[in-house]
């Protein structure tokens, strides 16, 4: 099919790309140009993406969500894998991966290594999978594990007077999430930034925020996606920032997630945390399940330090770092 161009991104690539997406992804609809921009151009991290024109067209793409994270005492970024693509036109099969691995190859070597981004992730489908872990290193962090409230009847009780609506979110956010970070060897910063562009800044996907102030400083935040998910009947449960040492203001934000998912008439809220952190037992505690997700979570990681047993033990994520809410 003649010659590509494999080049990094540019603004002027949006409508290809977009046009590309919805055509290998017909079956969920592919992006939208608003997506497209949230994605990369908005992104306060700035955009991580390589692709494939043919007759100046984009027939494939290897594309990131970079977000800045605290890890080994510094501030370096991790990038979930959100869109490896290529026209069926221009696909060549596993054995000979062509243009895939190709346009993957050039992503991994422009922003992966010292100095650059420092761990590649994501929960990819079956078939980018099996590419994945052939030719692109991927590695198996772990099968996830979802937490699973089941609501059952109201109990006729008030819901917490404590617990806020948030509209917005300023520097506590992070005075939070500097509280919360001690226990983590690795995790996205939450801050004003962040938030503005993850929960108030996504084009379509709407999210309840919850927090509990006391003095006038935010003391714990839990994060609800509305609408319907990929489990029918479920609220997914985003993000959750409490200190370990004030588990009344986790109860209270548990009592509120609850009220609110009844009011939307969902059965049950899911959430997913690491095996190994305090949440992942607390819940637990509190009455809530744990079931087998449909969710691989793979990584590369360009930094021997932070090699895939340590990721396995210290990385702190929730579904706010993916792009499965």
């Amino acid at each position: 099919m003649g010659e590509y161009l494999i080049r990094e991104i540019e603004p002027r690539d949006a409508e290809s790309y977009v046009a590309c997406h919805r055509k290998v992804f017909a079956e969920t609809g592919g992006k939208t140009l608003d997506e497209w921009r949230w994605a990369f151009a908005d992104n306060p991290s700035g955009p991580r993406a390589f692709v494939a024109l043919h007759e100046d067209r984009v027939v494939a793409a290897y594309a990131g969500i970079a977000q800045r994270t605290w890890i080994g005492g510094r501030e370096r970024p991790f990038v979930q894998i959100v869109d490896s693509m290529v026209d069926p036109e221009h696909r060549r099969g596993l054995k000979r991966p062509g243009l895939y691995v190709e346009v993957g190859e050039r992503f991994f070597d422009a922003y992966g290594g010292e100095g650059k981004d420092v761990v590649f992730y994501g929960w990819p489908m079956d078939q980018a999978l099996r590419i994945g872990r052939r030719f692109l290193d991927y590695r198996l962090v772990r099968e996830e594990l979802a937490l699973v409230r089941e609501l059952g009847e109201p109990n006729g009780e008030p819901g917490p007077d404590e617990v806020e609506l948030l509209t917005t979110l300023g520097e506590d956010l992070k005075w939070l999430w500097d509280r919360c970070a001690g226990h983590f060897g690795a995790a996205t910063i939450r801050d004003e930034a962040w938030a503005r562009w993850r929960f108030f800044g996504h084009p379509f996907r709407r999210y309840t925020l919850l927090g509990v102030r006391r003095e006038g400083i935010l003391r714990g935040l839990a994060v609800l996606r509305e609408g319907r998910w990929i489990w029918p009947g479920a609220m997914a449960l985003c993000d959750w920032l409490v200190p370990a040492d004030e588990p009344d203001v986790a109860e209270l934000l548990e009592r509120a997630i609850a009220d609110r998912a009844r009011a939307a008439e969902m059965d049950r809220v899911i959430a997913v945390f690491p095996d190994w952190s305090a949440p992942f037992a607390d819940f637990q505690e509190r009455g809530w399940r744990v079931f087998p997700s449909p969710y691989s979570l793979t990584a590369r990681s360009f930094d021997r330090r932070f090699d895939l047993g340590w990721l396995r033990e210290n990385w702190w994520y929730t579904l706010a770092d993916s792009d499965l809410v």
